[in-house]
């Protein structure tokens, strides 16, 4: 999961060429802006997805982000090479069409804490997929950091017995999550070769072309009603800055950053969900927030400082 400001896309130079590599501090700022962005976007979708049917949310999101994307790459004269195409089609099915379908309808039948709170699964996720790919085990210290960041999710969330209901949701949620694991890697792999502008607008094409005929399909089953303002402004938050910003951004840091770190600081999203409930609904502050806040803090910065030195 997307203001472009915060750092801006390297000179393409040939469409052939390597994507640039941006410092290692200014990918953190760029992941920790998608951080907040993302994490509001849990209870955005929520609300959003009352009014407006998941995949039709998903596919008007994803065509807004593209076509923002795709003009400002053809600009550039950025062209896809055809060997990458096999790559991005799979990015685009992977993070944006599997993903959005499962957790848009997982946000029908269970609560934005429990979908926040699966999104602690990413980092282990991508430690276990890691592990196989080096053909070694992570350090203790990212161990313990993904631990800790686990506990502190935990605690913020605390989720209580689930209805049969809600585990639907939380099992499309959790299948959401297994989506993202494999996207990142495959994005990780073609923003070796191709710049962050381009991936990031073929990839929101791609996931909205293999999204337009399932909301079709949709669409005779739930009718879509005339959205509200709020709707229509929930879209165009998803769209411009959960998708076309925040991917981009996440794009230009993940190679500088790594998998591992890059997805465990993606356990941040459930405490900026509650900061935003606290400072926006005026939902209380609690011990449990705080607690949960710094075992989650705690436990990105122990990920990021155990990775070896080559990693980073």
């Amino acid at each position: 999961m997307r203001s472009s400001s915060a750092t801006r896309a390297p000179d393409p130079g040939p469409a052939s060429a390597p994507a640039a590599r941006i410092s290692r501090g200014r990918a953190l700022a760029s992941a920790a802006v998608v951080v907040v962005l993302w994490g509001v976007s849990f209870p955005v979708s929520r609300v959003a997805v009352r009014e407006i049917p998941p995949l039709a949310l998903a596919t008007g999101r994803f065509a807004l982000a593209a076509a923002l994307l795709w003009p400002a790459a053809r600009r550039r004269g950025l062209a896809l090479a055809r060997a990458d195409l096999p790559a991005v089609l799979l990015a685009g099915l992977l993070g944006v069409t599997l993903y959005f379908a499962l957790e848009n309808y997982g946000l029908v039948f269970t609560t934005a804490s429990h979908a926040s709170l699966i999104v602690a699964t990413v980092p282990l996720g991508s430690a276990a997929v890691e592990a196989v790919r080096r053909r070694r085990m992570p350090r203790p210290p990212t161990i313990a950091g993904m631990a800790a960041a686990a506990a502190g999710v935990v605690v913020i969330v605390r989720p209580d017995g689930s209805s049969a209901r809600t585990l639907l949701g939380d099992l499309l949620v959790l299948g959401a999550m297994a989506a993202w694991v494999a996207y990142t890697f495959v994005v990780k792999d073609l923003m070796a070769r191709t710049p962050a502008l381009l991936v990031t607008a073929a990839t929101m094409a791609a996931g909205a072309a293999f999204l337009l005929p399932l909301a079709g399909i949709e669409a005779t089953l739930v009718p879509l009603r005339a959205p509200s303002a709020g709707a229509w402004a929930a879209l165009g938050y998803l769209g411009i800055l959960c998708s076309a910003a925040a991917y981009l951004l996440w794009n230009l840091a993940l190679p500088a950053l790594g998998v591992p770190v890059a997805n465990n600081l993606l356990n941040v999203i459930p405490l900026v969900s509650v900061v935003t409930g606290v400072l926006v609904l005026d939902e209380p502050w609690t011990a449990s927030i705080a607690l949960g806040g710094a075992l989650v803090l705690a436990g990105v910065v122990a990920v990021e400082r155990g990775q070896p030195s080559a990693e980073r």
